[in-house]
């Protein structure tokens, strides 16, 4: 009958948060770090500019580079953790879906097996 139909479906979608549960978490750091490293790169070019505005000419070639630096490093911090994270996330997106394809096909196969027909 239909509560039993419905029963078995309400407990085949109370697993599916559980398979997506961190995703939001990966995809939002995915998205973030590339941004934090470019932010760190405007703040360094900005330093570097700073500097060579305050000295007009740079006789001491270090203060530059200590703003380029700063720039290069947030760059490369910034994609060394995005793009693991971005191939996790998609790892981890692949496999729920899978498995919520999976669970849905054994839901269905079991409403049948069972013989519960959806229009009780």
């Amino acid at each position: 009958n239909r509560i039993v139909r419905d029963i078995i479906m309400d407990a085949a979608n109370v697993e599916i948060p559980k398979q997506e549960r961190f995703l939001s978490t990966l995809g939002t750091i995915a998205s973030v770090t590339p941004l934090l490293g470019l932010l760190g790169t405007v703040t360094g070019n900005i330093r570097a500019f700073g500097v060579l505005g305050q000295v007009g000419s740079v006789a001491d070639s270090s203060l530059l580079a200590l703003g380029i630096s700063e720039a290069l490093l947030t760059t490369a911090a910034g994609l060394i953790i995005a793009i693991p994270v971005i191939m996790f996330y998609n790892y981890l997106v692949s496999k729920a879906n899978h498995t919520i394809v999976r669970l849905e096909n054994r839901v269905s196969e079991l409403v049948l097996l069972l013989g519960i027909q959806g229009d009780d």
